[in-house]
């Protein structure tokens, strides 16, 4: 009914739209994976008095709002008003008004109040707001200026690149915002004459209308853009670690066997591990520098196996620990991200292994991969991403059923495995036995007890679990067999448990769960105000998510108990989002040991890189992290860190966070 419902309201936003409109009025259009999905327009009524309709369609879920937005004389945001359907459908109200000396913010009944301090106000829904906060800052001085929660914002000298399109010359400017909290700057695109003209990502842009092929050169100019930057990033936190190097008196995680042996040394030359002994060992020092553990857990990197990367994550993967990840599915871009964290030119975890997204050209196609038509372009697809050095393929909610035994079939052939979404009408009982190795996202287990006539394109794939899924006994023939089969066909599952839990378990007026632990580490602005204003399910329906949650847990546990392999993945999270996977993993019944050895060596073995990391043994990639604490007893020590060494460099997480306004742990 939600999906009929914003169809039936994009009908009116699209005829709206079509209506004469004022001499300024912009059009653009939301552009995903080269598809035109949605329609931003702006335009004015007065002066000083701003107008927006935003909407796009991203699988059946979407924003669709319309803003007033009210400013001074000298463009600060006096007032605004946001309204509509937010991006999982449900509605949304935003006010924002300054009163006498006071900002007074309304999220969904969620009122805030603080001092105005001449601060910028941005709608989190608008992006075409950059337009006026770009100009707003212009007239500061220094080009510099605080929000109204007294974050620091600032702004780069624009950079006018004159781009050729369809045979003429197009000047444009680059703008950089560098926002507190904010580990890279974000790339706006203007007009000469300072109007908005795009936003662009590498699978997501707002462009003007008619100039949407333009937005993969803009991404490619924004990252030569960015060169200066990475290497600042780079010089500031990055330490060489010494040739020979020795570390005494840890306590070493054995991930393999998932033990702990404790006042040991470590050595390193080169980068390689090339000796392990007890610190009470008398040998003869040769190292160029010696770290003292002082009894301190060193373990290898953590592993975050679901993530779709961007380079703004660096920072918050490493603060915490994480040294590899396994991209699921996104624009080629990741190719270049990933050559250059290898070649330590970008601040970030290793990206060690590399998933190619194919789905069906569709209304609920996927944001980013490879859209096909037909079954032989799928195939081909397979095989584009093998020539590109890919090592799996993922499948997404709208591939056809009957391609999904020749799709694995040629990804076998190619000694590439295959996971990812269930096709709608169909069950992941049939996907395993056509070829899947793994299976994506705890909610997909579960509705293969559900009819398969669902289709699960849409967030049915959601409602239809939260609702229902609290009831299945796992203890059944059913999910006993189910269980059963994925042993027998050494089937893999990555649950996406922190995911999960922001769906299922939390609600407005919660906190998130992934922030509880850390919440006294937030800058005092974001500290305030950690409660969620909007839940991203249903408020009505939360008994039953809650009981569906519950039972995704007991599932996690069952899985653990009859040997299927878990992989601990984030979807697209950080460092912050997989500490608290790893935390729902012992709260769900595996022992704490047990996890680490998930989070790393099975991590490792998973991407047949078992030989090179995910342990520390002789002739292993000096991969490793020094927690202040025991994971293997206290898993939430995890979060820890207190410093990481990879590719030869050392990164120190206190650091690391501070100079995004964070606290830590010390």
């Amino acid at each position: 009914m939600k999906v009929l419902y914003s169809l039936v309201f994009l009908c009116i936003i699209s005829v709206t739209l079509c209506r004469s409109q004022a001499t300024d009025t912009t059009f653009y259009s939301v552009v995903m994976s080269g598809a035109i999905q949605g329609k931003l327009k702006s335009w004015h009524e007065a002066t000083n008095d701003y107008h927006y309709i935003y909407y796009y369609n991203d699988r059946g879920r979407g924003p669709n709002v319309r803003s007033i937005v009210k400013t001074s004389k000298d463009g600060l945001i006096t007032s605004s008003l946001t309204t509509g359907i937010n991006y999982n459908k449900n509605p949304y109200s935003e006010t924002f008004e300054v009163i006498g000396d006071s900002a007074v913010e309304n999220i969904n009944g969620s009122r805030t109040t603080r001092n105005f301090n001449n601060g910028w106000y941005q709608s989190g829904m608008i992006p075409a707001l950059y337009e006026l906060q770009i100009n707003w800052l212009l007239r500061q001085k220094d080009k510099k200026g605080v929000t109204i929660a007294n974050d620091s914002i600032r702004l780069e000298e624009a950079d006018l690149k004159t781009v050729s399109y369809k045979g003429k010359q197009l000047p444009l400017k680059l703008f950089a915002i560098h926002a507190a909290n904010e580990p890279m700057p974000q790339y706006i695109w203007l007009t000469k004459d300072l109007r908005y003209f795009a936003t662009v990502f590498p699978s997501f842009s707002i462009i003007e209308e008619g100039f949407e092929t333009l937005a993969d050169t803009l991404v490619m100019l924004q990252e030569q853009a960015g060169q200066a930057y990475n290497t600042q990033q780079m010089r500031r936190f990055a330490t060489v670690v010494p040739s020979r190097l020795w570390i005494t008196h840890a306590s070493v995680f054995e991930s393999a066997n998932a033990s702990v042996k404790k006042n040991m040394t470590v050595e390193v030359i080169n980068g390689k591990i090339t000796a392990i002994f007890p610190s009470a060992e008398k040998r003869t020092v040769k190292a160029d520098s010696i770290i003292d553990a002082k009894g301190k857990f060193l373990m290898p990197g953590l592993w975050d196996m679901h993530t779709h990367y961007y380079k703004d994550r660096g920072l918050w993967y490493l603060a915490g620990g994480v040294t590899h990840v396994r991209e699921m599915g996104n624009a080629n871009i990741v190719l270049l991200y990933k050559k250059q964290i290898a070649a330590n030119q970008l601040l970030g975890p290793d990206i060690s292994y590399t998933s190619g997204l194919i789905d069906r050209k569709g209304p609920f196609q996927a944001p980013a991969g490879k859209i096909v038509s037909s079954l032989n372009e799928a195939i081909h697809a397979v095989q584009d991403y093998y020539r590109l050095g890919y090592k799996q393929i993922k499948l997404y909610s709208s591939i056809n059923p009957e391609w999904v035994k020749p799709i694995c079939a040629e990804a076998h052939k190619l000694g590439m495995r295959v996971g990812g979404h269930i096709p709608a009408f169909m069950k992941a009982e049939k996907a395993v036995k056509e070829g899947y190795n793994e299976l994506t996202h705890m909610n997909f287990l579960f509705l293969n007890f559900l009819e398969d006539t669902l289709d699960t394109r849409t967030p049915v794939r959601f409602s239809a679990v939260g609702e229902r899924a609290g009831a299945l006994d796992l203890r059944s023939e059913p999910v006993q067999s189910f269980i059963r089969l994925l042993k027998e066909k050494a089937v893999a599952v990555d649950p996406t448990m922190n995911l999960q839990s922001g769906r299922f378990r939390d609600f407005k007026g919660d906190t998130s769960g992934m922030m509880k632990s850390i919440a006294n580490w937030l800058p005092a602005t974001l500290r305030n105000d950690l409660s969620i204003k909007v839940a991203v399910s249903r408020e009505d329906k939360k008994d039953l998510y809650r009981s569906t949650f519950q039972n995704m847990m007991k599932m996690v546990k069952l899985l653990y108990d009859n040997g299927i392999p878990l992989n601990a993945g984030t979807d697209g999270g950080n460092a912050i989002a997989l500490h608290h996977e790893l935390e729902l993993y012992v709260k769900a019944g595996i022992p704490a040991k047990e996890v680490l050895k998930i989070a790393t060596y099975n991590a490792a073995k998973h991407c047949g890189l078992e030989n090179t990391f995910g342990t520390i043994g002789i002739g292993r990639a000096a991969d490793f992290i020094l927690v202040d604490g025991n994971p293997a007893q206290n898993i939430s020590d995890i979060r820890r860190v207190e410093w990481v060494i990879k590719n030869g460099k050392l990164y120190r997480p206190k650091q690391l966070f501070a100079s995004e306004g964070w606290k830590y742990y010390y």
